[in-house]
């Protein structure tokens, strides 16, 4: 962190070898109501604010410093409920990061979101982030890392990532992550006839909350690797496969070892403005080992979007849970004004565990619901 800050002050005060600097600052606030009847308060309203602050340092023509932070301040209420209303609030850091560009290469540090993958609504390999596809903000927190990445001149390229002080269940994590231990790993990824593929590698110390036999509770703990395969073609329709298996070293239970495969689908077809149709579903297995599934999962999601106009887009997204018989839909109308953009959406969310990843951005609770959202940027 020390040659970070060195290398920035050495380029603000030192004109000659900065060719170009500049701030800018932006923001998101966003304002929300939902309505759902049939919970203990059915009226929850709130506000968010994601400022963000950014500088750009021009070392040379080939070399960039950039330094960007941005906050997350958030309020909210929950009305008409017994008990009285309930309300919560906190102000967090969203992004902290400084990143270092040279030529092909470049070099980020800090509180970053790390996003790679093929899939748009089942993503195995959400490894780093927990972006809700029913969010069409798609806001994440982030994870303290140093990211590295390379890209060649066939359009291949290579990441390689360390991470530390990061505890929470990410994407389809089951267990958490030990903050006080390093995650490492990498990703290729190159250029196939119509498509690309990738393979990557991630490596961290999970650990479990359980109980032993005298119901004392303690956590559990074992290194874990994970793979992951992803691969997307263009070819009549648009194609793509993710793939990802996890394994605990230490036998943990039926969370040793989770298997996920995903296979998908889209095609825009020629009416109006291009009606845009996705399809794709999802497989997950769990168990001690491989040969003995303890738990089985299977998921399909399908997604319609088309822009009405240029201010006006809508989009449907329906899943169905085939271990639990259970069916989710997503409805989304957006409406784009001069200064801001409002959000009208309609979902029901079954109370069953539906493998699709939620954050608390997304705010869409169980059962029938409406949200009213509005959103400025600045």
């Amino acid at each position: 962190m020390r040659f970070w800050l060195l290398l920035l002050l050495i380029g603000i005060s030192n004109p000659a070898i900065s060719q170009k600097h500049e701030w800018a600052f932006d923001g998101t606030l966003m304002g929300f109501s939902n309505y759902t009847p049939a919970d203990d308060y059915p009226i929850w309203t709130g506000i968010r604010y994601l400022p963000e602050l950014t500088y750009n340092l021009g070392l040379d023509s080939l070399q960039t410093l950039t330094v960007n932070v941005s906050g997350n301040l958030y309020g909210s209420t929950q009305l008409f409920g017994d008990p009285p209303p309930q309300s919560e609030g906190y102000i967090r850091p969203y992004r902290a990061w400084m990143r270092y560009t040279h030529g092909m290469s470049e070099i980020r540090l800090g509180l970053q979101k790390i996003d790679f993958g093929s899939s748009s609504i089942l993503r195995p390999m959400q490894w780093f982030n927990g972006m809700d596809p029913r969010d069409p903000l798609g806001l994440t927190d982030g994870v303290y890392a140093l990211l590295g990445k390379y890209y060649f001149k066939n359009n291949a390229n290579i990441w390689l990532w360390t991470l530390y002080g990061n505890e929470q269940r990410r994407g389809y994590d089951v267990l958490t992550s030990n903050p006080h231990r390093p995650e490492y790993g990498g990703r290729f990824q190159f250029p196939t006839p119509k498509g690309e593929l990738a393979f990557s590698y991630h490596y961290r110390d999970a650990q479990l909350l359980t109980t032993n036999e005298s119901g004392e509770v303690f956590m559990k703990e074992s290194p874990e690797n994970r793979w992951g395969l992803d691969g997307k073609w263009d070819l009549v329709v648009g194609l793509w496969l993710e793939a990802s298996h996890s394994r605990t070293i230490h036998d943990i239970g039926a969370f040793s070892q989770q298997s996920l495969f995903n296979l998908g689908a889209d095609y825009t077809f020629g009416l109006g403005n291009g009606l845009n149709a996705s399809l794709e579903h999802l497989t997950a297995l769990y168990g001690a080992h491989m040969d003995e599934i303890e738990y089985r999962a299977n998921t399909t999601a399908s997604q319609l979007s088309y822009p009405i106009s240029f201010f006006d887009h809508i989009s449907a997204m329906v899943y169905y849970d085939w271990s639990n018989e259970a069916t989710g839909y997503f409805l989304n109308y957006e409406h784009q004004f001069n200064r801001f953009t409002t959000y009208l959406m309609t979902y029901y969310n079954p109370k069953q565990n539906i493998q699709i990843p939620s954050n608390d951005f997304s705010q869409l609770t169980a059962g029938y619901g409406f949200r009213l959202m509005l959103v400025y940027n600045h």
